[in-house]
């Protein structure tokens, strides 16, 4: 008769030096590593690189990531008064970004790259090298997903997505949405940008 028990199974070799903690908060920022899945992901989803130049957080892969998802969320005209590279969106999702605590820069870092990653196996390439179209598509498919964590991860990018946006005064104005808001000097970018400069204090 055939036992009703499964075995039990053993740790992944690839997941044997990180802790209990590490995988919880993983888990809290968007399911990452269940997301990913499989060793090579895994280590695909590690190893950042230095600050792109110009940016304070992202480095070049994630930089370029957030670029086309940004792009593929406001494109510009006709459907939007300015495109996310016009008012810098991508940019100032790193400026927020270099605003939280360490472990939550490298939690949205790889809930980056696990965007990326996710098409590959249902569109044969990474989600930056998508049409536009797919891209938005594919986005708009994590914010509906049954997946909880997934939810949170759309939830999370695109708030600093629409902040970048909807909070600059150059959209508030094409928009005609000025009530209480004083642009009698001119349209600005968000608070946020004015609070961090080029060059970061010293640790």
């Amino acid at each position: 008769m055939l036992p009703t028990t499964p075995p039990p199974t053993t740790p992944n070799a690839l997941l044997a030096g990180v802790s209990r903690r590490s995988l919880v908060k993983a888990a809290g920022v968007g399911g990452l590593l269940a997301v990913a899945g499989g060793g090579w992901v895994f280590r695909a989803l590690r190893g950042f690189g230095p600050a792109k130049a110009g940016y304070f957080v992202f480095d070049e892969l994630e930089a370029d990531i957030m670029e086309q998802l940004a792009r593929a969320c406001f494109p510009g005209a006709p459907d939007w008064p300015f495109s996310a590279d016009e008012l810098g969106v991508a940019r100032f999702v790193d400026l927020y970004v270099s605003q939280l605590y360490p472990d939550m820069q490298g939690l949205f870092r790889t809930l980056l790259r696990a965007v990326n990653l996710s098409t590959v196996p249902t569109h044969g390439g990474a989600l930056r090298s998508l049409p536009a179209e797919q891209r938005l598509a594919v986005w708009k498919a994590w914010g509906q997903s049954s997946i909880a964590v997934r939810r949170a991860g759309y939830q999370a990018v695109t708030f600093a997505m629409h902040l970048g946006y909807f909070e600059d005064d150059r959209v508030r104005a094409a928009g005609e949405l000025t009530r209480g808001c004083d642009l009698s000097k001119g349209p600005k970018r968000p608070d946020l940008w004015s609070m961090v400069t080029s060059s970061r204090p010293s640790p």
